[in-house]
This record gives structure tokens, sequence and C-alpha cells, in this order.
């Protein structure tokens, strides 16, 4: 089978590999389309990561090959199924888990699909079918539900913020994750979105999916325009994008009391400067949100199943995984939202 493999952002094959075989409680997709995601773009990029890197989790696949004893705990699937599926799965019993810090659970970490997204088949192990695996019943649905996983990590984040009704939310960078945030935001809480990115495409995207003002950071004053639409500042602000420039951003927007969510790490400096008077007198409250659950995972795919959210027209660019290098070329210049990667082409008649 096609597999990917990357050494380095310069040196990535397709690679012929042994297909896994599946056990008794496991089943076999063939993946119809693979997402790249911003993390898979990380560790391609970063020298840190070790390479080969395992790439890929936003995973569309029919079922090719069934355990005997898969359906004999409930679950329901059936060969040539179309599925959904994600990676890590939490053990439920640690310290972690217990605290609701369910991506720092070791188990979490650990697992993963069998070899990666970015393969022609998958094993799926008894837990993966179990949580993280979804049947789609309209095969036109594969475009919007392909987003189940990011949808998620966005979902898991919004959930751990205190939000009230009418609140404003600002969100800094408006690509993939900042258009899912600023339509979760509008859904669950009909807050007052404020866009904020250096690039007018995207913003004309947040303004479709509800941003209630767009503010280009490189040709528009920020605190002039807030000072227009709210006299307090920013009740939460959401970064999608971490650096030094866009955390000061949310230090000056965020009004006294608020929140500052970081959903994406840096990706080159890794020590960012923060005035600490500024966050004692002002009570901020600074937190991050790593990745997705189960459970909102399962409450993203009914999101997208029913087109409560609808992200299918954020797909830039559906190329054959012999053209991996276009597509994350197109990812890092900016030019593209989601790119996804199919691995045969008679497949894409599912979609």
């Amino acid at each position: 089978m096609k597999t990917l493999v990357c050494y380095s952002r310069e040196n990535i094959k397709i690679k012929d590999t042994d297909i896994p075989v599946v056990g008794r409680d496991e089943v076999l997709i063939r993946t119809i389309l693979c997402g790249l995601c911003g993390s898979d773009i990380v560790k391609i990029i970063s020298p840190d990561v070790k390479k080969p890197v395992k790439l890929g989790h936003e995973v569309a696949g029919v079922v090719e090959k069934i355990g005997p004893e898969v359906n004999k705990t409930g679950n329901v699937i059936k060969k040539d199924d179309i599925v959904v599926v994600s990676h890590h799965i939490p053990c439920y019993s640690c310290i972690y888990c217990d605290h609701g810090n369910y991506s720092m659970c070791r188990h979490f970490k650990e697992t993963n699909l069998d070899p990666q997204g970015f393969s022609e088949y998958i094993r799926l192990s008894g837990e993966h079918i179990r949580y993280n695996t979804f049947v789609v019943e309209d095969n036109k649905n594969i475009k919007n539900v392909i987003f189940t996983e990011p949808t998620a990590c966005c979902l898991r984040a919004v959930n751990r913020i205190d939000i009230k009704e009418n609140d404003n939310i600002m969100v800094v960078g408006c690509g993939t994750i900042g258009i899912i945030f600023i339509s979760l935001f509008k859904l669950l809480y009909n807050t007052k979105v404020i866009a904020i990115d250096i690039n007018s495409n995207k913003l004309k995207y947040a303004k479709k999916f509800g941003a209630d003002l767009t503010i280009n950071s490189k040709r528009e004053n920020i605190k002039e325009k807030i000072s227009e639409f709210s006299s307090s500042g920013a009740d939460v602000v959401e970064l999608t994008v971490t650096t030094p420039q866009t955390i000061g951003i949310a230090m000056d927007s965020v009004r006294p009391g608020g929140y500052i969510q970081i959903f994406a790490g840096p990706s080159t400096q890794q020590e960012i400067s923060i005035n600490f008077e500024h966050l004692y007198k002002k009570e901020l409250t600074i937190f991050s949100s790593y990745s997705a659950t189960p459970e909102a995972l399962k409450e993203s795919f009914y999101f997208l199943k029913d087109y409560s959210l609808d992200f299918s027209s954020l797909i830039s660019e559906i190329l054959p995984i012999e053209q991996f290098k276009k597509g994350l070329d197109l990812a890092l210049s900016q030019k593209a939202f989601k790119i996804l990667y199919y691995f045969d082409k008679s497949l894409i008649k599912y979609i």
C-alpha cells in the first residue's frame, strides 16, 4: 500500500508498505480522504521533531475488513460503510482524566492510527472503533464531516471558557481553525465576534461565517476599531496564531478580568514575554487548550452531519497523495484553507 513518509520538508516520499493485519476486534479501512492539519505542518518543518514522523489524523475511509468480534461489543459497523475516524483516546482513569485534562493522559498520547492517517489503509483498534469512529450515512456529506476532528478540538476549547451570551469574542487568525471558532461561538452562544488577520481574503471568509467586525491588523488600528464596537474590550481572545505580535494584540484588547485562550503553540519562537504587572492588575486568565476528546468528536460529528455547521467551502484543494508537497506549499503560503489528499482516484466516487 502507499504510505507517506516524511524525513524532512524537502524529503517526503511515497513508500510501498505492508497493509496492516487486523485483530479479532479491529477494522481495516481504505482511506478516501485525509486532511492536512496545522499540527502536521509543524511536525514537518520543525527541526526539533524526530523524523520520520507519523502524519495525518483527519480521515474518511471505507471499511474493507472487520474482525469477527467487532460487533459483539455493541458496535454496529459493516463492510463498505463510510466512516470518519480520529486518533487519540484517553484512559478515563488516570489523574489527568479525573481532572478533565484528557489530552495530558499518557494513553491519549500513545494511541494513534496504524500506521497513520496518510496511509492507503489504516488499522483501527477496538478502542478506536468504540470511541473515535463514526459512520457516515450520506456520502454527499463526506466533504463536511471530514472536519470532525478539527471542529472537535475547537469545540472542547470553547467549552472550557466561561462564556456569556452576547459576550465580545476576538478571534486572532482566520485560517480554517479561526473560521471554525467563529462559527462555534455564533452557534453555541450567539456572541459578537471580532475577527483579526493580516489577509484580506481570510477576513472575507470570517465575515461570511458570521464575524460581526473584521480588522486587518496590518492596515487598521485595532484599538480604535474595537473601541467603536465595545467600550470595555474583548471578554475573550482566542489565539489561533501565537507570536509576540498576537500575544501583544491579545493583552491590549482583552478587558480587565477577561480570558486569553492559546489554541496554537508558537511554530518558531518558544519563549514570549508577557507583562506580569499587566496580567496581575487586570486579573487576566491565560490558558491553553490542546486537542479533542471522544465526547467532543461525537458532538462535532453530529453538528457537521446535519449541517448545523458547514465547512465544505473551506476545502481549497483535493490532491493525489503524490502531490503532497504542492498542498504543503499552498498551506505554508497562506493561500489556502483546507487541503485534502486521496490515495486512489476510484474512491473519489464516494464524494
